[in-house]
């Protein structure tokens, strides 16, 4: 990029401009690198053209152009160079600052003047030499590398330089965008840093909540802006989310009608229908106890257990509590708690993206106390827009503006997927006909064994006190058997508390409290299969005849 020279930098022996800095630091460079490299210069050797330099002049190498460097009085910043035009000898007629032909002793007065010194030899693949001793003693150099760049708008040509040079302190600088994400972003929209930028945008939508109003505002309109459409759209995700495991039925508990199903068999499935129900009261109490997307986490706790499953949450103790009210045998217990480790797993794959880490640093390591998932693209740079070229700004603002109404619409149309799921399921199984083997399978067996199909009319004593004459074909109870939700003295019940499920979340309560109308829902399914041997359908269900259990055995 440079041009030939009798000297090398920063005086040219063939150089036409003189820039003066102070008055022990100068620079004799190329009008053609300088215009090259900054829009500034550019402009202001455009101007006006040099004076024609006589033949004294051009022997003795004298600059076409002149400028010195000038302290604005009220305003901070590095200073604004003057053009001092100069006649044919080379010479200015005035001039604000004596000219000393070279450095003293190679040092410079400020950091300041140090700083013009990288931006220049930048200007001629010369890369700085920062001190890199800490994160804050690199900062404080770039800061002022970009402070001259962007004073004569060459901003483009140190971009990389100092995103390197940030780079270079790898976990240092992730956990300082981590714990100061607001001055971060600025800064890498100044330096148009891509990963400086996306790193902080990911911490601050995460925790976009909580973030105090004040804080907000010191970040400018057009990046908060994004913040805010990128926040709306994990909250919306984080809902559908939510609404689709409230929604969800492991595949195999669904019935097609052409199998007609009845009471015989659905009881085969009775344990993962408790855990079902087990599972929707339990979620649907952190949804009213503002854990899940509403928490001061954001979710994070919450997405976290389900993401993990197991003993995360809904563990044995919480069992223990749920059979003082639904009393089983110890094989039964069992088994209902491998029905809801099942239906765990189904639901861990709903949650897996809001897991996602889109950050250097992994929660594994530090402690990141929101979501990491939001997604930054280019486009959701301020600087991309005005970077795009072809049909001019007003059409690539046009274009991004349809991209985020596409997004959205996308991201709305998990509500629909949710209303026309068990449609689909539904036509896609009647299709296959008796494709899927273990549904006729169970009809046939309750059909062929007289033990089964007199068994299917029969409740637990323990939930219903009315008899069962007067049922429907298909086995379901009239409306008499509300009789089974009711105490001694005829009171309903209320309910039972979890002293087991704690997710830890910041400012709320570690158990569930206590939830009522819980017990009668279940009772109409419930026969005496659930306290004895199994009807062969392949289900989680007892083998043998087991006997009651009491709390102190189970």
């Amino acid at each position: 990029m440079a041009v030939s020279s009798t000297q090398g930098f920063p005086k040219f022996g063939d150089g036409d401009v003189l820039l003066i800095v102070s008055t022990t630091q100068y620079y004799k460079l190329h009008s053609q690198v300088l215009s090259t490299h900054s829009q500034w210069f550019a402009d202001q050797i455009a101007a006006r053209p040099p004076p024609r330099l006589n033949a004294q002049a051009r022997r003795e190498n004298a600059a076409s152009y002149r400028f010195e460097l000038q302290n604005i009085p009220g305003e901070e910043g590095p200073g604004r160079f003057i053009r001092i035009d100069v006649n044919e000898s080379g010479r200015s007629a005035r001039s604000s600052l004596p000219l000393v032909p070279n450095f003293e002793n190679g040092k410079v007065e400020s950091m300041t003047n140090q700083s013009w010194d990288w931006l220049f030899g930048v200007f001629y693949n010369r890369e700085p030499r920062f001190d890199d001793g800490s994160l804050a003693s690199v900062l404080t150099c770039v800061m002022a590398l970009i402070e001259v760049a962007e004073s004569v708008s060459a901003i483009d040509h140190v971009r990389d330089i100092v995103d390197l040079a940030l780079m270079r302190q790898d976990q240092v600088l992730w956990t300082s965008i981590m714990g100061n994400p607001v001055v971060w972003i600025e800064l890498g929209r100044r330096v148009r840093s891509p990963s400086i930028y996306r790193e902080a945008a990911v911490h601050l939508v995460g925790q976009w909540g909580v973030i105090a109003e004040e804080d907000k505002d010191r970040i400018g309109g057009d990046i908060r802006a994004v913040l805010d459409r990128k926040a709306e759209e994990l909250a919306l995700a984080k809902e559908a989310i939510e609404m689709r495991i409230l929604g969800h039925y492991p595949q195999f508990m669904m019935r097609t009608a052409a199998e007609k199903p009845g009471r015989p068999s659905y009881s085969g499935d009775i344990y993962m229908w408790m855990s079902v129900c087990f599972f929707r009261q339990w979620f649907a109490q952190n949804v009213s106890d503002d854990r899940t997307r509403r928490a001061p986490d954001g979710g994070l706790n919450f997405y976290s257990a389900l993401h993990e499953g197991g003993g995360a949450y809904l563990t044995h103790l919480d069992f223990k509590t749920f059979h003082q009210y639904f009393p089983m045998s110890i094989k039964a217990c069992h088994v209902l708690e491998a029905n809801m480790g099942v239906l765990k797993e189904d639901v861990k794959q709903f949650v897996s993206e809001l897991m996602e880490e889109r950050t250097h640093l992994k929660r594994s390591d530090h402690e990141i106390t929101w979501l990491t998932c939001a997604r930054v693209e280019k486009e959701d740079m301020p600087w991309f827009p005005a970077a795009t070229s072809g049909s001019g700004s007003a059409s690539g603002a046009a274009g991004h503006n349809n991209k985020r109404r596409r997004q959205d619409e996308e991201l709305r149309q998990l509500y629909d997927v949710l209303g026309h799921e068990n449609d689909m399921l539904a036509a896609t199984t009647g299709g296959h006909g008796h494709g899927q083997t273990h549904t006729p399978s169970r009809k046939s067996q309750k059909t062929q064994s007289p033990r089964n199909h007199q068994r299917g009319k029969k409740r637990a004593r323990r939930v219903l006190v009315d008899d069962v004459d007067d049922d429907d074909d298909e086995g379901y109870g009239d409306d008499d058997d509300i009789q089974g939700m009711m105490n001694d003295d005829g009171g309903a019940h209320q309910g039972f508390d979890f002293d087991g499920v704690a997710l830890g979340v910041a400012g709320a309560a570690g158990g569930l409290g206590t939830v009522g109308g819980v017990v009668g829902g279940i009772g109409g399914l419930i026969s005496d299969d659930v306290f004895d041997d199994g009807d062969e359908s392949g289900m989680f269900v007892p083998e043998d005849n087991m006997d009651f259990i009491d709390e102190d055995n189970y």
